[in-house]
């Protein structure tokens, strides 16, 4: 069982991390709600790259379960950094790590077929910080989001490249495309990250996502008769040496 407990809907998508320290005062600890990536030591044992702190943890109760390198999760941690015990890397901290909730990790999804922007509307979606994260050989983006209950149809999100990479103009534009499914009275809430296409590293690219959606977070908007838009540049540093 990978979900050991789910977030409320209020919490998940106010995109809320709490980040907390005591110093100077004989402590030295840290308490962080936020989104992270599996990885594992080269004798299999699972750690958290936590997304907001950018450090490793992990606990016996990450350790129990039965995650997969790359899994993506939600998770409340907490850290004593003055009382480590015995850890298995120097580079790995000895956690509490409670209120896991594994999400989906998607591929984008080249459709030069989708010559236009179209898609149902996203009651809800929330940009999670930090918005980008390189993972690994990937780069990734998290969102909060509310859609239709799952009925015999259920609803579904993805990321779409319409067409190639414009090296000159150093722009992509993506479409996040919803299918609400069976529409129903209730709605649901979750995270969900997907992978963006292998860019150029050592360069800035802009990168534009369009989107239909009742309510979001999203600074750097814009609105056309498409739909609405938001952008971001990020320069990917070059990790292969």
């Amino acid at each position: 069982m990978k979900t050991l407990k789910f977030t409320t809907a209020l919490s998940l998508l106010s995109g809320i991390l709490l980040l907390s320290s005591c110093l100077g005062d004989g402590s030295n600890t840290m308490s962080v709600y936020s989104p992270g990536s599996i990885y594992k030591t080269e004798s299999g044992i699972p750690y958290l790259y936590v997304d907001y702190t950018g450090i490793t943890v992990t606990s016996p109760e990450l350790q129990s379960e039965d995650f997969e390198e790359g899994d993506r999760l939600f998770a409340s941690v907490s850290v004593d950094f003055d009382n480590q015990g015995t850890q298995i890397a120097n580079y790995i901290y000895n956690a509490a790590i409670s209120g896991i909730h594994q999400f989906d990790c998607k591929d984008y999804t080249f459709d030069d077929t989708m010559t236009q922007y179209q898609s149902d509307t996203i009651p809800t979606l929330y940009a999670i910080e930090p918005f980008i994260n390189y993972r690994r050989d990937d780069t990734i983006l998290t969102f909060a989001y509310l859609h239709e209950t799952e009925g015999s149809t259920p609803s579904s999100l993805k990321l779409v490249q319409p067409k190639q990479f414009d090296a000159t103009s150093k722009t992509d534009t993506l479409y996040l495309v919803y299918d609400k499914g069976e529409e129903k009275e209730s709605k649901s809430s979750d995270y969900i990250s997907f992978k963006l296409p292998q860019y150029p590293v050592d360069t800035d690219i802009k990168v534009v996502i369009r989107y239909h959606s009742t309510l979001s977070n999203f600074t750097q908007v814009g609105k056309d008769k498409t739909s609405d838009y938001f952008s971001f540049t990020y320069n990917r540093p070059d990790t292969s040496n």
